[in-house]
């Protein structure tokens, strides 16, 4: 009983918000001619914006998921000295 609860906790832990959060954009080949060129490059301004919009995003991800394996982990020890 205890191994299904900890592969519980650790699906929803590790697969499912990684499954949530996941981003998928394969309108185009990768590796076709010219597709690396497609899209106007950035100033250095509008890429220190990017790269902290992304890094607040990781960070909100990370605290999220966090709390939910606390809560989990919560339930799971209330569960388990109810059952002894």
């Amino acid at each position: 009983m205890k191994i299904l609860q900890i592969i519980t906790a650790l699906f929803f832990i590790t697969i499912l918000p990684s499954a949530a959060f996941a981003e998928t954009q394969m309108d185009t080949d990768p590796f076709a001619t010219g597709s690396q060129f497609d899209s106007k490059p950035l100033d250095e301004h509008q890429q220190d914006e990017q790269d902290m919009t992304d890094l607040w995003t990781i960070c909100i991800v990370i605290v999220a998921c966090l709390l939910i394996a606390r809560i989990a982990f919560q339930i799971v020890k209330k569960r388990m000295k109810k059952s002894n």
